[in-house]
């Protein structure tokens, strides 16, 4: 994993067979990020678990084991309570250009993968949702109320 910050930006790429969850933490433990947003992800992903939400906590998991084009990531990662938590959505393109896509929750990279990671200073964090059964995301700190105009 090789990554670069500058400007709020944190640039990655990661290298094959390494785990993609695994580097986003220690990322985010190495370079102090508190909350970030995924701003981007292309690449090559293997050993693909994506997830379809299905009622109150529970998803229904599909493993993607093949190589895969990593055509597009989204989500957060959020520093809290010692650990960085990682929510990452992803449209992932099989050979014959088919896609799929859904909850990402574990992921090798294949050949190679570049991210790109905003820093934020949003007083955000994850908290059980007990009506979906989710960490859904949460806002601590003083409360933003929208203009009236």
């Amino acid at each position: 994993m090789d990554y670069r910050e500058s400007s709020g930006l944190i640039f990655v790429r990661l290298h094959q067979n390494e785990d993609l969850f695994e580097n986003l933490r220690r990322i985010c433990t190495e370079s102090g990020l508190k909350v970030g947003i995924i701003v981007s992800g292309i690449g090559m992903l293997k050993q693909a678990e994506l997830n379809y939400y299905v009622e109150s906590g529970r998803y229904s998991p599909i493993l993607l084991p093949e190589p895969l084009e990593l055509v597009s990531l989204t989500g957060s990662v959020i520093h809290q309570d010692g650990e960085c938590h990682v929510h990452a959505h992803a449209v992932l393109a099989r050979e014959n250009k088919e896609t799929v896509a859904g909850h990402l929750s574990k992921a090798k990279v294949n050949v190679t993968s570049e991210i790109v990671i905003l820093k934020t200073d949003v007083p955000a964090r994850r908290e059980m949702d007990p009506v979906t059964g989710l960490m859904a995301l949460t806002f601590r700190g003083e409360r933003h109320e929208p203009d009236s105009h």
